[in-house]
């Protein structure tokens, strides 16, 4: 009997869930604030949108919509409040199509504010409030699995951006920095951007796998 309640005990520490609130505030160069429009970011500042975190899930919960990221199988489902519509897609494919979205003359801004893909610009990325309290399991065996995808969810936007971001935020997620608060600041003194995000209201709860999928009544966008 011990050993089945201790297999059962672990089976529930594998299927740790967790919810919590990223607050964030982002200033940042006119051009890229209409980038981050074309993005689908309808805003730049919040006191916290509410994350689900299931096995290799991230949900970010929006009044007007709502995003799955799934780091383990390279998809993505785009949730849409106000149309009541859904569309499942790659996480490269949204890259292509945000690409795709952005006019020439953006692109043109953005290379003259990015030189070299962004290498020659001064990047910072400074961790505000690191040491995440031991019953904080969950969201350490996912940054172990996935990096920092719990506090960055678009990262994968902001890479493409300013590509010599994706190595600084590297060197700090090997480095097993575990993060609550996270700045990340783009060109001398974040002239460019200056962007802060941290994690609120951190629970170890149960995510139903019902919580992670659209509603049954948004229809599909194919």
């Amino acid at each position: 009997m011990k050993a089945i309640c201790t297999l059962f005990l672990a089976a529930a520490l594998l299927r740790a869930d967790a919810r919590y609130a990223l607050a964030y505030r982002v200033k940042t160069n006119p051009v890229l604030t209409m980038v981050a429009a074309l993005a689908g970011l309808d805003r730049l500042n919040s006191d916290g949108e509410e994350v689900l975190l299931k096995d290799s899930r991230v949900m970010v919960r929006g009044k007007k919509t709502s995003v799955v990221v799934n780091y383990g199988s390279g998809l993505m489902l785009l949730i849409d409040h106000q149309d009541k519509t859904w569309e499942q897609l790659r996480i490269e494919e949204m890259s292509k199509r945000l690409a795709a979205d952005i006019p020439d003359g953006l692109i043109q801004g953005l290379k003259r504010l990015f030189p070299g893909g962004g290498g020659g610009v001064a990047i910072e990325v400074i961790p505000e409030r690191v040491g995440l309290k031991p019953e904080q399991r969950t969201v350490r065996e996912f940054r172990k699995k996935y990096g920092l995808g719990y506090l960055l969810p678009a990262m994968g936007s902001l890479v493409r951006l300013v590509p010599s971001l994706d190595s600084e935020v590297d060197k700090l997620d090997k480095s097993g920095a575990e993060l609550e608060a996270l700045r990340i600041r783009v060109g001398l003194g974040g002239k460019l951007v200056d962007g802060f995000v941290e994690m609120l209201n951190y629970r170890e709860s149960p995510v139903e796998e019902a919580e992670m999928r659209p509603p049954a009544d948004y229809a599909e966008v194919k």
